[in-house]
């Protein structure tokens, strides 16, 4: 038993000399595992389970599929408090996000360990284990993860606690290796991580940040959110998305990815249209599809939103901006009613298959805006989804840490 902890002690301590800058992972939305459970009798129908210890919500493989879809929505909706700003929880439900630091919460959505349910619920596996295989990093030592609730936004996530467990985080890993730290993002993960830049001083990222590398950072929002909101999202797995359009729809995360105006070109302008009655909704008429949507409150969840994009600044930090390229991309989504089915028509341009071209590369308004460079890189053919786990795009970024590390960079 000695000789297997000398051993461990001698690979962790090896880990620490052979990688100079730690990573940390920050995922997308609906990308972490989340865990529920009640403290009480809650309101569900008779077929749901009451979970009465920690149980996982999401991602559960049994609980999305078509009957007990049902029971996870209710489980993971919000309420909303306009006088606070805050979303929390229905009364009897807690909610956790579990092993913070360890990427074991962002690797898989379903944490069972059966092999099928793996490899269909994979998420950051590849990247991670790309960089355990190809440039030495050792899991929850020299790779660590920061999972987070991701129905909230950046700011709601503040409130949370996550900025300073994450500031705690990067903290740590400095300290076990004297050395700046990296981070991954992808998708939500990208905006998150801007406005936590903004809540930092200067001085403490240039001490603890050496880079970041955003992975299909959805800078401007979607049009894609305004589909989740009318006729639902099932984030592609099996679930039916009808039983999920009210879940969504108590989510700060959609009003937040809400492409804002100004921002899109005027083809563009329309996100969404129906025939029964006649009527457009542009970007710069969401109150009105969400007054049409019956979602309650719709001023006070967005101008909160509004006003908080509007004052995000560059991040202040060495940034590799990654992005797909020349992928058809819903820009606009067009049904006979809203009446919750999916669209009759959908208007495409250009972007990643999910994010269009122009929030996508809004990052290179950073460009001349802050100290440290921004180095924007396109690749064609890549979709959101997959570009975690491209191959091409783990070299890619390889390639700049090792740069990094050569040339002293940082």
């Amino acid at each position: 038993m000695q000789g297997v902890l000398l051993l461990g002690l001698v690979l962790w301590a090896a880990s620490c000399t052979a990688i100079k800058y730690p990573i940390v992972m920050v995922p997308g939305i609906a990308g972490t595992q989340i865990e529920g459970i009640h403290y009480k009798k809650v309101d569900r129908p008779i077929y749901c389970p009451d979970l009465t210890e920690w149980s996982s919500l999401w991602l559960n493989v049994a609980e999305i599929l078509p009957f007990f879809a049902e029971c996870l929505a209710k489980d993971l909706s919000m309420e909303f408090d306009p006088d606070t700003q805050t979303y929390s929880e229905p009364d009897g439900v807690g909610i956790r996000i579990q092993n913070f630091g360890s990427t074991s919460s962002i690797e898989y959505l379903d944490p069972s360990k059966d092999f099928l349910v793996q490899r269909v619920t994979r998420y950051f596996y590849q990247i991670v284990e790309y960089f355990v295989t190809e440039a030495g990093y050792v899991r929850d030592v020299s790779v660590l993860g920061a999972p987070y609730d991701w129905r909230l936004s950046p700011w709601g996530l503040q409130k949370s606690g996550f900025f300073d467990n994450l500031t705690k985080l990067i903290e740590s890993a400095f300290d076990r290796f004297q050395q700046p730290v990296i981070l991954i993002s992808h998708s939500l993960g990208g905006p998150t991580l801007q406005a936590y830049f903004n809540s930092t001083s200067q001085e403490w990222k240039d001490k603890y940040i050496a880079a970041w590398f955003p992975v299909e950072g959805v800078w401007m929002g979607s049009p894609k959110v305004v589909k989740a909101l009318i006729s639902g999202d099932n984030f592609g797995t099996p679930a039916p998305t009808a039983d999920l359009i009210d879940m969504e729809r108590t989510f700060e995360t959609p009003m937040f990815l809400l492409p804002p105006a100004n921002l899109y070109p005027e083809e563009f302008q329309i996100v969404a249209s129906t025939k029964n009655p006649p009527k457009n909704y542009t970007i710069h008429n969401y109150v009105d599809l969400l007054v049409d949507l019956n979602i309650s409150t719709p001023s006070r969840r967005l101008d909160y939103l509004i006003e908080k994009s509007a004052s995000l600044q560059p991040p202040g930090v060495r940034t590799y901006c990654i992005f797909g390229t020349g992928v058809k991309t819903a820009y606009a989504y067009h049904y006979t009613a809203l009446d919750r089915s999916d669209p009759a028509d959908i208007t495409y341009g250009l972007g990643d298959g999910t994010v269009p071209a122009a929030s996508l590369e809004y990052c290179k308004e950073w460009i001349g805006k802050q100290t440290k460079p921004v180095i924007p890189k396109g690749f064609p053919g890549e979709n959101h989804v997959n570009a975690i786990m491209s191959t091409t795009i783990f070299d890619y970024i390889h390639s700049q840490i090792k740069l990094l590390e050569e040339e002293d960079l940082v």
